[in-house]
C-alpha cells in the first residue's frame, strides 16, 4: 500500500480504458468475515447507489464518452419501522477485482446499512466525500455509517477512471487508468497525473452539488425535500482531503471541510476563511506546506493529530484487516475501538458545530482524557513552532 500523503499536482493527458471482465468471485475472496463497527447512535442507516451523468461535460479521461458518468453512493438516516435488507459493502465484481489486483484475500463484509431504505423525514445536512488517490467510494464506510446515524446524508463519489474499480448499474466494471494503490507497478504518481485527477475531481464535486438541488426538488427522487442544501460540507482522504479544501474555497455552496490526512498543494496552502478540520495521522513534524496552510486559515480552524496512526487509519483498513499483520492500519496506544471512536467523534463534533450551528464541543478545543493519543491544536494555537513568527495565535 501507498503509505504516504500525496503532495504532487499538475496538468493532463488522455488515456483509454477497457472494461474488465472477471468472474463474480475470486478464489482469493471471502476467506473470513468482517463487520463494520456499529455506529455511535442507534439511528437506523440507509444506503443506495446512484448513477449520475453530466451532460455538459465529456469525460476528461475518456473523450469517447460523450458525458461524464459518476457513481455516487449515499448513506443517510432511514425512516424508523422499516424491514432492513442488509446492504452489501461493495459489489461482488468490485470485490473480486480488488482481490485479483492486490493478490490478497478479502473478507465477506457485514455492514450496518439497510439497502434502499426510505429516507427519514428531513431536511438533513449533507457531507460530500472524495476518496484517496485511486481509492474507492466505500473506503471510509465506518465513518459514513456513523454520520448517517447522527442525521447526516453522506454522498461519496467514485471518480470514474481514477477510482480503482466501480460497477455501473448495467454491470459494467470500470477500473482505474492511473493504476491503483492496492498493487502492481502501474500507479501513476507523477505531477501531471495527480493534477489531472485533481481537476477532474473538482468538476465532479461542482456537478454533484448541482445534482443535489435536482434530487431535492424532483417528485420521483428518494431525497425529495430531505436535503438541507444550506448546510453542505465536504470531506476527503489523502488527495481527496486536498480536493475538499480546494472545493471549499471555490464553491460558495460548501460551508466547511474536513481533510483526513490530506495532501497540501500550494493553492490550498493559501488557506480559507471557512471552517476547516485537519485530522492527521502520526505527525512527528508538520510539513512546511501544512504549517503555511494553518497560518492561512482565517476562519475556525482545528487540527487533530492521531499519535501512532498511519495514512490509512481513517479508512476501513482500521477494522476490516485488524487481524492481518502488515495490512491493518496502525492505531497507536489507544487501541482500535478508541481510535475509531475518536475519528468519528472529532468529525461529528466539527460538522455539528459548523453545519448545524451547535456550540463547538470542548473536544475540539482541549485535550481529551478519553483520547490521549489525539493531539489537539485549537484555533488560537500555533501548529508549528518553527512558524510561530507568522502563525496566528499563541504557542502550542
Amino acid at each position: 500500500m501507498v503509505r504516504q500523503v500525496l503532495t504532487g499536482l499538475a496538468t493532463g493527458f488522455f488515456l483509454l480504458s477497457a472494461p474488465v471482465s472477471l468472474p463474480a468471485q475470486s478464489p482469493l475472496s471471502n476467506l473470513w468475515n468482517a463487520t463494520s463497527p456499529r455506529p455511535t447512535t442507534s439511528g437506523q442507516v440507509g444506503t443506495l447507489p446512484m448513477q449520475l451523468a453530466d451532460s455538459t461535460r465529456r469525460d476528461p479521461y475518456h473523450p469517447a464518452d460523450a458525458t461524464r458518468t459518476l457513481m455516487v453512493r449515499f448513506w443517510y438516516p432511514a425512516a424508523p419501522g422499516q424491514l432492513c435488507q442488509p446492504a452489501e459493502y461493495t459489489s461482488a465484481k468490485v470485490w473480486a477485482y480488488v482481490s485479483h489486483l492486490s493478490g490478497f484475500p478479502v473478507p465477506s463484509v457485514r455492514t450496518n446499512s439497510c439497502q434502499r431504505a426510505v429516507v427519514a423525514t428531513g431536511p438533513h445536512p449533507v457531507v460530500l466525500f472524495s476518496h484517496g488517490y485511486t481509492g474507492m467510494l466505500t473506503d471510509s464506510t465506518f465513518l459514513f455509517e456513523d454520520l448517517a446515524s447522527r442525521g447526516y446524508v453522506v454522498a461519496s463519489i467514485a471518480h470514474t477512471y481514477e477510482t480503482t474499480a466501480v460497477e455501473l448499474p448495467n454491470g459494467r466494471l470500470i477500473t482505474s487508468i492511473l493504476g491503483s494503490y492496492l498493487g502492481g507497478d502501474s500507479l501513476r504518481m507523477d505531477y501531471e497525473s495527480l493534477r489531472f485527477a485533481r481537476t477532474a475531481r473538482l468538476a465532479d464535486i461542482r456537478f454533484l452539488l448541482g445534482e443535489l438541488q435536482r434530487l431535492n426538488s424532483r417528485i420521483d427522487s428518494p431525497f425529495r425535500s430531505r436535503l438541507r442544501l444550506d448546510r453542505v460540507g465536504v470531506m476527503g482522504h489523502s488527495l481527496g482531503g486536498e480536493v475538499a479544501l480546494a472545493a471549499l474555497e471555490r464553491d460558495p455552496r460548501l460551508r466547511a471541510a474536513v481533510s483526513l490526512d490530506g495532501a497540501v498543494s500550494p493553492e490550498v496552502a493559501e488557506g480559507s476563511a471557512k471552517p476547516v478540520l485537519l485530522l492527521a495521522a502520526g505527525r512527528e513534524h508538520w510539513t512546511d506546506e501544512e504549517c503555511q496552510l494553518w497560518s492561512g486559515l482565517r476562519g475556525p480552524r482545528f487540527a487533530v493529530d492521531l499519535r501512532g496512526a498511519d495514512h490509512f487509519t481513517s479508512s476501513d483498513a482500521i477494522w476490516m484487516f485488524q487481524n492481518v499483520p502488515g495490512v491493518a492500519a496502525s492505531v497507536g496506544n489507544m487501541g482500535r475501538e478508541k481510535t475509531i471512536a475518536a475519528i468519528r467523534n472529532y468529525v461529528a463534533a466539527f460538522f455539528d458545530a459548523y453545519l448545524l450551528g451547535n456550540p463547538p464541543e470542548a473536544l475540539l478545543n482541549t485535550a481529551s482524557t478519553d483520547y490521549p493519543d489525539a493531539i489537539v491544536t485549537s484555533p488560537r494555537q500555533t501548529l508549528c513552532r518553527q512558524n510561530s513568527a507568522v502563525a496566528q495565535g499563541g504557542s502550542q
